[in-house]
């Protein structure tokens, strides 16, 4: 079974997303994009970052410092942003752990390391749709998500135990595969409906 962490960060994640690649970038118009960022950074003192955006354009932004999504007028009522800052707070903490683990295997015992996740979905007009989730270690391609297999696929030494971390459920991977393909199309559809009616 995963920890609370993990769970929270395969099954819950944020109602958002990314695309295939390592490097997300912004669909034609006929598309719509629902991607998010997060940044993790080990100095000048521990900070975990998470933004999103919807057709390139910033949702909310939530930092560890404050603890709080904070939302860019006309989102105000998108989402219940004390949930958001909830589950934004456990991922972060998930994410720092993650960093502490990459930085003790690269025997990094200091200086600054980012760990930065990009994620999310987009949906075509004729109805085509793609996914895509990769994360960057120090602006290097560290591990990313192939739907097709799915597996997480290592990029450098250290990711092969995050890896093991990450896919130690067997289902995780299944989780992450149904997030892409549907959970996060369908946060983009609510995206989508809400930018019309507001």
């Amino acid at each position: 079974m995963m920890g609370p962490l993990v769970t929270v960060f395969f099954l819950l994640l944020f109602s958002g997303t990314i695309v295939l690649g390592h490097k997300y970038h912004k669909p034609e118009k006929q598309c719509d994009s629902l991607v998010y960022e997060d940044v993790d950074r080990s100095e000048p003192k521990p900070l975990f970052t998470n933004k999103a955006f919807f057709n390139g354009n910033l949702i909310y932004q939530y930092d560890s410092d404050s603890q709080r999504a904070v939302p860019e007028p006309g989102w105000d009522n998108v989402k219940n942003w004390n949930n958001v800052s909830q589950l934004q707070k456990q991922r972060g903490d998930f994410a720092m752990e993650n960093l502490q683990e990459i930085m003790k295997f690269n025997k990094q015992v200091n200086g600054s390391h980012i760990l930065s996740g990009h994620y999310g979905c987009t949906l075509c007009q004729n109805g085509t749709t793609e996914g895509f989730w990769s994360y960057d270690y120090d602006d290097k391609l560290f591990i990313e998500f192939d739907k097709e297999k799915p597996a997480w696929i290592p990029k450098q030494p250290a990711a092969e135990i995050i890896k093991q971390k990450w896919e130690k459920d067997p289902g995780a991977v299944n989780r992450a595969k149904a997030y892409l393909e549907k959970t996060c199309i369908d946060e983009l559809k609510k995206y989508q409906h809400y930018k019309k009616t507001n």
